[in-house]
């Protein structure tokens, strides 16, 4: 997902990549680029199964080594790009060989969906008929993937009204064969799946059969009506056609590539888009760029990059990851301003945390039904604790423009009487996790075990990724005890409270003369001087040596605990997002939001019921019962 201000840059890497992809896959579209005075150098990674096979094709040494080196090929224009000597060769071979794949029709390379589309009124020419053939076939679909976005309209409408046309001829056929005791089959519905594709969309609508007098693509609407595809709102044919090429092409494995799709689109159609587009062939590499802030929520921001250019040189563009709290603010602030960035919901969530961005996706994810009755929204880093806390507590007592404010926050190393007292705090509007932060619930085994095997190609048992985890958590011991007694320590230090209620109220402290009023300055004085005493004495009776002594051995008494091979107190106690992280980096899983995504996606799609404490919490918040969604 690349997100950013117009003229950042997003568009121009969108078509480097198909052009990449596409000299020798595609010469005609190629040619109608006319950017062969532009210059680029871009790697295209391959797959250890794609490596295999292209291993297997050549008796090259040289090509296997550069193969299983490189893990990809280069695809350069005017430009050297990072080879140099017998690598060029190697190279020309290799991209030979992936394009012959391709050329093969064996597997789908992807289509590319420019920005510069529209969808104007459509006529079919009757005389096509007899060459519908020419449209299924694999060359004519290769043809048409890269091609104009008015071409490909035109070319997906003809094919709809074809197959309608003869399905409906071939079922004639089929029931005079069986009229006059001929064997036949029943022909199949070919627009079957793109029907499915638009109830999905738009639940009562359906595609109306075609025929000889009237070769029309029609779509009948919850209400009856029959109307022409034509007349349907923008939106709607923007979805529907975008969708139906993954359809038509049977496209899973492959490069999918679309310039704002949220073009004509509302906001939650936009991210039914999304959800639809990663699900109705899944497995595929999907390039976007939007300015959308629901496309870039809905992808999730360690799947984004904002685009823009370099402040220092504007000739140059740079693409920041959206894998911090400070790169994902400046994101939402420049893509959407602070209004884009809250969004309106009657009742607004507000998470701390240094990764609330995850807390977002993960209450999100795993309680769906509650997306349009509650806003979950990230209010920054632990660093901001007290800042995050006096603003939301000021707001927990009062309900804006009828919008109700509850804050949910991490747990940390806080000791029972520290939960105890922030949850008095503000009852009913203030929750305290029961674990550590939010990634704590993302600390489970058999999902991980699903998605090492389907993701990764790996294979650990639940018992090897726990005992992993363990491992990491016995390593890291001390900086967790490190840090458990210096939280409990802090809280031995409270806001203190130095007020001496209404004293001198009223009181002046200067005299007829214009002088001091020593009596007043002395009683004033001694009243504050005798507070911070009570105060001092307070805090000297709660940081005795006896005190700071046994804080100490009860954290490691917690942590001894939270290590013990026979307990799954590591779970809640410890830090889950360093766990996940050390986890992700020691096998070798790239960045670790991608693990983090996965799991909350899997944990959704599968109903695992690993929500624990989160379930009252928002049956509490939402009013309704939520243990059953």
């Amino acid at each position: 997902m690349l997100a950013g201000q117009n003229g950042g840059g997003k568009s121009s890497v969108l078509e480097l990549l198909a052009l990449a992809l596409t000299t020798r896959y595609s010469y005609q579209y190629f040619q109608a680029r006319q950017m062969t005075g532009h210059a680029f150098s871009m790697k295209i990674g391959l797959s250890d199964v794609e490596i295999s096979e292209l291993v297997a094709e050549t008796i090259d040494p040289t090509v296997v080594a550069f193969l299983k080196e490189n893990r990809g090929y280069w695809s350069q224009m005017n430009s050297p790009g990072a080879l140099s000597g017998r690598d060029v060769g190697a190279n020309e071979r290799v991209h030979t060989l992936v394009s012959n794949k391709f050329r093969s029709f064996s597997r789908k390379l992807g289509f590319f969906i420019r920005s510069d589309r529209g969808y104007i009124a459509r006529s079919y020419t009757q005389t096509s008929l007899f060459t519908y053939r020419n449209r299924e076939q694999p060359s004519h679909l290769a043809t048409m993937s890269y091609r104009a976005t008015h071409e490909q309209f035109a070319d997906m409408y003809d094919f709809l009204v074809e197959q309608s046309y003869h399905y409906i001829y071939d079922l004639g056929v089929h029931h005079k064969n069986q009229i006059e005791g001929k064997a036949s089959t029943s022909p199949s519905n070919p627009l079957k799946p793109y029907n499915e594709l638009l109830s999905r969309l738009f639940p009562g609508y359906y595609f109306v059969e075609t025929s000889s007098t009237n070769l029309v693509l029609q779509v009948r609407l919850p209400s009856g009506d029959i109307i022409p595809f034509q007349d349907l709102s923008s939106g709607e044919k923007e979805v529907f056609f975008i969708l139906a090429f993954f359809i038509r092409h049977n496209i899973s494995n492959s490069i999918i590539v679309v310039d704002e799709p949220e073009l004509h689109l509302h906001p939650e159609l936009s991210r039914k888009f999304v959800r639809l587009m990663r699900s109705t062939m899944p497995g595929n590499q999907i390039w976007i760029a939007t300015h959308s802030a629901d496309l870039v929520d809905e992808a999730g921001r360690e799947r984004a990059f904002f685009v823009r250019r370099k402040l220092d040189d504007p000739t140059l563009a740079e693409a920041i990851p959206a894998t911090s709290d400070e790169n994902e603010l400046q994101l939402l602030r420049d893509l959407f301003g602070y209004s884009g960035f809250i969004g309106v919901s009657r009742k607004l969530v507000f998470t701390e945390g240094t990764n609330s961005g995850a807390d977002r996706k993960t209450f999100s994810n795993l309680f769906p039904n509650l997306a349009d009755e509650i806003k979950i929204i990230p209010s920054g880093s632990s660093s901001n604790l007290q800042r995050i806390n006096r603003a939301i507590l000021a707001l927990l007592g009062s309900n804006v423009a009828r919008c109700e404010f509850y804050l949910i926050r991490d747990r940390d190393y806080m000791s029972d009487q520290a939960v105890a007292n922030e949850s008095v705090a503000a009852p009913g509007r203030l929750f305290v996790l029961q674990r550590h932060e939010i990634e704590n619930y993302l600390l489970d085994e058999e999902i991980i075990q699903v998605i090492l095997e389907k993701i990764f190609q790996k294979h650990l048992s639940t018992l090897q990724i726990r005992d992993d985890f363990l491992a990491i958590a016995k390593q890291q011991s001390g900086s967790y005890l490190r840090d458990m007694v210096v939280a409990r320590y802090s809280e031995l230090f409270q806001g203190e409270d130095c007020s001496v209620g209404r004293h001198s109220s009223g009181v002046s402290i200067i005299d007829a003369s214009g002088g001091p009023e020593a009596s007043a300055l002395s009683g004033l004085k001694s009243a504050l001087l005798e507070k911070m005493a009570t105060i001092t004495a307070d805090i000297s009776g709660r940081v005795t040596q006896s005190n700071l002594d046994q804080v100490f051995e009860e954290s490691l008494d917690r942590v001894k605990r939270a290590i013990d091979p026979g307990r799954d107190d590591w779970k809640i106690l410890l830090p889950g997002k360093e766990l996940l992280q050390r986890f992700s980096r020691e096998h070798g899983l790239g960045e670790w939001p991608a693990l983090q995504n996965l799991i909350i996606e899997f944990m959704a799609e599968s109903h695992r019921e690993a929500r624990g404490d989160l379930v009252p919490i928002f049956e509490r918040i939402a009013g309704v019962a939520t243990s059953g969604s």
